[in-house]
């Protein structure tokens, strides 16, 4: 179960959640969901745009913006990342270090970076458990939108991907 208040989205994760249809339900959560201005300006198509946007006008995900400290702050955070971390990927590392929030993210080289700078970080998959723990959805339908997505995002944990759809399939 999801035991923070509060997470922030990478863009990837937010990415994936519209390819499927799930975002309704992602904010269905019982959290508060947070991004960056900078994760917003890297969705650039024009459907992508204006699903995101409405779940801005509503409230369910509030963007994050910085002042100049913060974004010097997190220059320096991308400048010494030890895997070339993008600016993007660092303003979400910054902010859920800041607020000790959950960081989701598909990204692997901002997960390695995040977590050993002690920030607690899940991917697509804690999504899916909690969309099912929560029952906001069943598990049939979380191994079907899994098993889509999985044609969409070839980087997912295919193994663990098995796992859950042994265990949702039963």
């Amino acid at each position: 179960m999801i035991k923070e208040s509060l997470v922030i989205s990478d863009t990837n994760i937010l990415l994936d959640l519209i390819s499927i249809n799930l975002l309704k339900e992602f904010f269905s959560l019982p959290c508060s969901f947070f991004t960056t201005d900078f994760v917003l300006n890297e969705i650039i198509q024009p459907h992508q745009k204006k699903v995101i946007e409405k779940f801005v006008n509503t409230k369910n995900l509030e963007v994050v913006t910085f002042d100049f400290s913060e974004l010097t702050q997190i220059s320096s955070m991308s400048a010494s990342s030890k895997n070339n971390t993008s600016f993007t990927d660092c303003s979400v590392w910054y902010y859920a270090k800041q607020t000790g929030g959950r960081l989701l993210t598909g990204d692997n080289k901002l997960r390695k970076s995040a977590e050993a700078d002690n920030v607690k970080v899940s991917g697509i998959l804690y999504i899916f458990d909690n969309l099912v723990e929560y029952e906001i959805i069943d598990e049939i339908t979380a191994s079907n939108l899994l098993e889509q997505l999985m044609q969409i995002n070839i980087r997912l944990p295919k193994e663990e991907c098995k796992q859950r759809f042994l265990r949702w399939r039963q």
